[in-house]
């Protein structure tokens, strides 16, 4: 312990002198792994794990705290892959080292791949608080100086190419990091984000909540992104010869509609209209309702002014409740199973709800509902 607490002493106050002890010395490679490496990771990894786990975040005043199994299981997969492309990245090294007219050896290449991660490992511990965890970049923009005035010193470049060496290995530490985020997220995510998984909280934020819908007609078709989805010839809002099967687009979120139906229940005059549509593309996959009744707010139990607004917030999700404008908005979503609702009551009488998971995000599920304004909604009442 004391040899490694002088070898992180020796490479962060006097680098130049240490890497040119460090060129001289005789380590096995199995105790530099083990001994230095292992110990290095270990700091950001299990600092992440308190950071997140057990510490938390404050959202708008309120401490949010990841599930302690995600973030676990986040963290190893981190921990391996770490190891892993210090290895890796000797091995680009020594492969370099001929083009920059240097000798080849693994052993000095797994020194310079070893030791030059020193300073982001240090600072990983600043991810203990995840505020601070945006400091842990000058460590990791240090170990990038430490690895490039160690290389040509440990791999006994010539000086007119050790410039050029340096720049060349540096480059590929970056892209090597890249890669490593990147497998992680493939792994970690199915929904695709970064590592660490957990790092990406769900969205508790106030703000973050439905937007005033201050007017139904502006949530029409026409003035949405692009990711609302592709529609039908006529889409929402022109649904042809009384088949409301056609307010529902073939494309939602670029998920294909595998099924769609409506029901009329009721007397005429005074039916209940609804119609359901399933999207799916692959593991991902939207339900889609929509109801048209007059009694449908009190059938889901909010109708009027005296319904209660709530916004609740847990480590593993959210549910609110709110009233904006003329409608009643209804979101939900499970940090752990990736999935949730978004829901919204206009006029007491038209209710339009998205289902989804397997990788959907909240914000596809609220696009898919305020596809539907006025103007299409209408239609139900009309064909009642």
């Amino acid at each position: 312990m004391k040899a490694l607490v002088a070898r992180v002493r020796g490479l962060l106050l006097s680098p130049r002198t240490e890497w040119d002890a460090i060129a001289k010395e005789e380590i096995p490679l199995r105790r530099l792994v083990l001994g230095y490496v292992v110990p290095l990771v270990a700091i950001p990894t299990i600092a992440t794990v308190i950071g997140l786990a057990v510490v938390g975040v404050s959202i708008s005043g309120v401490p949010v705290r990841a599930p302690l199994l995600a973030v676990a299981l986040s963290a190893v997969l981190f921990f391996v892959l770490a190891v892993a492309a210090v290895v890796a990245f000797a091995l680009v090294i020594d492969w370099l080292a001929p083009r920059f007219k240097a000798p080849r050896s693994y052993k000095q290449a797994l020194k310079v791949a070893a030791y030059s991660i020193t300073a982001a490992g240090v600072a990983g511990v600043l991810t203990v608080m995840p505020a601070l965890g945006v400091l842990a970049l000058l460590g990791a923009a240090y170990s990038l100086y430490l690895l490039f005035i160690g290389t040509p010193k440990v791999m006994q470049a010539p000086p007119e190419t050790a410039v050029n060496y340096s720049i060349v290995t540096t480059f590929a530490a970056i892209v090597l990091a890249l890669g490593v985020g990147l497998a992680s997220m493939a792994v970690s995510s199915p929904g695709g984000s970064l590592f660490p998984q957990i790092a990406q909280l769900p969205s508790f934020s106030r703000d973050s909540a439905a937007q005033p819908i201050a007017d139904a007609a502006a949530v029409e078709p026409s003035v949405l992104p692009p990711a609302a989805g592709q529609l039908r010839e006529g889409g929402p809002g022109a649904v042809l010869g009384g088949d409301l099967r056609g307010a529902a687009p073939t494309v939602l979120s670029g998920l294909s509609r595998v099924s769609v139906g409506v029901e009329r229940r009721g007397i005429t005059g005074a039916q209940t209209v609804e119609l359901d549509a399933e999207y799916r593309n692959g593991k991902r996959y939207i339900v889609l309702q929509i109801v048209y009744s007059d009694s449908i707010a009190e059938t889901i139990g909010f109708a009027g002014p005296a319904t209660s607004e709530y916004d609740r917030e847990t480590t593993d999700g959210y549910a609110r409740r709110r009233r904006i404008g003329s409608a009643i908005v209804t979101e939900e979503w499970n940090q752990s199973s990736r999935t949730g609702n978004y829901a919204r009551l206009y006029d007491d009488r038209f209710y339009v709800k998205a289902t989804g998971g397997g990788g959907v995000s909240p914000a596809e599920l609220r696009t898919a509902v305020e596809l539907f304004g006025q103007q299409t909604l209408a239609q139900f009442a009309e064909q009642s």
